[in-house]
């Protein structure tokens, strides 16, 4: 049997037309349609240091629907918490621009500006567990690389960014009260028609926020740079498939479709995963800034901090886990956070420029 083919939503663009589009509230609508999965995710950078995220997840698997909460909270000078629940009888409203679960609910204001999650998954469960609330305000406009689907085989992977949002928080994590602002990244993604193992055998996403290096401290507007990288299986012919974004004081300065992925200093993994881990990854990203300049990032990206590592197998219910490991052998993802990253920028006609910060960083290997 000839193997399925991968065709990624940037070599569908005609000639002549940007492969880089804006994304439209419609984008961000559940859709909750097909065998395969869905996820909305709000990942976020406070001022007081905590750095997170949190998600509702459904998947469709073998005439079984499953709907989880994920969240993830590292307050700098407290263990990192993890939490992965139930979430029972996804609803969806407001013309699926509201939605919600056990322990996780998030709604969109009229106009798209305005995102509200209520987090309660783990206080409901536990006194110890966490509980916090966010409104994340959209700044800059959305984007999708292309009409945003790559098809693998006869299934599809959407996805679609807001890449700049200005976050406030609130809440408990245990004994600990949090309350800050910062920045948010929120991004809708889907499968449909493909397992949702059978999109991406090896995932790489983060999420930076800093300034540019050397800016006067009344200068030091934010900058937030995001990646999401994937390579799909051997069966779909491993191809590459990429979109990351950078913008500059809340508004969309660059679209990058083409990311090259290098590991360094591979060595198994102390923590008992079983894999062989990276702890350098040279991201190089090109791409059109919004006005039609040719840009280049790189992103030497040294992740120091061991945050958590999830054992996806030991997360999921029974008869899922029982399906997914007679497929796969060990799908695992390792959180990791970066306290001095520096990416470099290069646009066309312009002078080079750093920009220095610190980066979450999310590696995923389902093999």
């Amino acid at each position: 049997m000839a193997p399925k083919k991968t065709i990624t939503a940037a070599s569908l663009v005609h000639e002549g037309h940007p492969i880089a589009t804006q994304a439209v509230p419609k984008d961000f609508a559940w859709l909750r349609d097909s065998t395969g999965s869905e996820t909305q995710t709000m990942y976020f950078h406070l001022d007081n240091g905590c750095v997170g995220f949190v998600q509702i997840a459904w998947a469709y698997l073998a005439l079984t629907t499953t709907i989880e909460t994920n969240a993830m909270f590292y307050v700098p000078g407290h263990p990192c918490v993890f939490e992965t629940h139930n979430g029972h009888h996804l609803k969806v409203k407001k013309d699926s621009y509201e939605f919600e679960c056990k322990g996780v609910s998030m709604s969109w204001s009229a106009d798209h500006s305005k995102l509200s999650i209520k987090y309660t998954a783990g206080r409901e469960r536990d006194q110890k567990g966490v509980a916090a609330s966010f409104e994340f305000v959209r700044k800059s406009e959305g984007y999708k690389i292309g009409d945003g689907k790559t098809h693998i085989g006869e299934g599809t992977a959407a996805h679609y960014f807001y890449p700049a949002g200005e976050v406030t928080a609130k809440g408990d994590i245990g004994a600990t009260k949090f309350e800050s602002s910062g920045a948010g990244l929120f991004i809708h993604a889907h499968s449909g028609n493909i397992m949702p193992y059978n999109v991406g055998a090896e995932w790489n996403m983060n999420f930076f926020t800093g300034h540019r290096e050397g800016a006067p401290k009344e200068e030091k507007d934010r900058i937030t740079f995001h990646i999401l990288q994937y390579q799909t299986p051997d069966s779909a012919g491993a191809v590459n498939c990429s979109n990351a974004g950078l913008t500059e004081n809340g508004k969309l300065k660059a679209v990058f479709w083409d990311t090259t992925v290098q590991h360094f200093d591979i060595s198994k993994d102390e923590n008992g995963s079983g894999y062989e881990i990276p702890r350098r990854i040279l991201f190089t990203s090109t791409g059109k800034t919004v006005d039609g300049k040719t840009v280049k990032a790189v992103f030497d990206a040294r992740p120091s901090l061991r945050l958590h590592d999830i054992d996806v197998l030991g997360e999921m219910p029974y008869v899922i886990r029982r399906i997914v490991q007679a497929l796969i052998t060990k799908p695992f993802i390792f959180e990791r956070f970066e306290e001095s990253a520096t990416v470099s920028i290069q646009v066309e006609g312009e002078e080079p420029y750093n920009i220095v910060g610190v980066a979450f960083h999310e590696h995923t290997l389902m093999k």
